[in-house]
């Protein structure tokens, strides 16, 4: 992971790619269209009539260009399509035409599910999610439709914690580590995200209670008591079931040797779900009176 990402100088809406697409990932979907479509192409595309009005479907309904320019050859139809991809430069010419932009690839990828040219495209889609996954994408296949999995108050919750002016950097940093080691592409660390995300809850709870060696489930008990801070019930509930499947013999925190079942999903909703309620405490804390100026 990049110096930038891993201090917090890169927007987590670029981490996550919510409205944006690095190289990685447009090369990770570029190769996927190559391998499930382009290399399939065997000599002339008049003789392969389904990848032939696949073309022709392609220029005519997505690109809406006349169908008399749809590519007769493999060489032209990869030339083509990786244009759209990554544009063209032609230094001699002094000739620079832009490629797709991040949706219009994603309009691309959709258009090529729903159109899918050799039978059942479960592969196709299987491979697009595979990569969506690796590149921290926010968008997933669901049927043939792409859908956007993160959403703005989830990037947004992340975001009032790691901006916050508040005295709350120990939480902060736990954030910031949580999203480190789920962003990481090379070595995603979804246990340890856990971790570090319910550490920032204890963190701020720590702060709030000022009981520096307490546990999140002494602190939740202790804050209403301490500083009239009234969590609803069904709140309180909820992060104390969650500290229990981070904490319990068969939890997050202890060393398992089956980690099939902790995936991203599961790493993603504890760090949205600890940033707000971080955000929640800090909140409550100034209305009570608590100085985290």
């Amino acid at each position: 992971m990049r110096f930038s990402e891993r201090l917090g100088f890169k927007p987590v809406r670029s981490v996550l790619q919510i409205d944006s697409m690095d190289d990685a990932l447009r090369n990770g979907l570029w190769n996927v269209v190559y391998e499930e479509i382009l290399i399939k192409i065997n000599g002339n595309l008049y003789e392969q009539p389904s990848l032939h009005k696949f073309f022709i479907n392609l220029w005519r309904d997505f690109l809406k260009l006349p169908i008399d320019t749809v590519p007769g050859t493999k060489t032209m139809a990869i030339m083509e399509l990786k244009e759209l991809f990554f544009g063209y430069s032609h230094s001699v010419l002094d000739i620079e035409k832009e490629g797709l932009m991040w949706y219009e690839i994603y309009d691309l990828i959709e258009f090529i599910a729903q159109n899918y040219p050799f039978g059942s495209n479960k592969r196709f889609k299987d491979s697009v999610n595979k990569i969506l996954k690796r590149e921290l994408s926010a968008y997933r296949f669901v049927d043939d439709y792409l859908v956007r999995i993160t959403d703005d108050e989830e990037i947004q919750a992340i975001e009032e914690v790691l901006k916050s002016p508040l005295k709350i950097d120990y939480a902060k940093q736990h954030i910031q580590q949580a999203l480190a080691l789920l962003a990481d592409k090379q070595a995603p660390d979804y246990r340890n995200s856990i971790k570090e995300s319910i550490s920032a809850v204890e963190a701020i709870g720590k702060i709030i209670s000022n009981q520096p060696s307490s546990t999140l489930g002494a602190v939740l008990k202790q804050l209403e008591k301490k500083t009239n801070i009234e969590l609803h019930p069904t709140l309180k509930q909820a992060f104390e079931k969650l500290y229990g499947y981070t904490s319990d013999a068969n939890g997050i925190r202890h060393a398992l040797k089956d980690d099939s079942n902790i995936d991203y999903e599961e790493a993603k909703y504890m760090l949205v779900a600890c940033s707000a309620f971080v955000n929640y405490l800090a909140e409550k804390a100034i209305k009570t009176g608590i100085d985290l100026q």
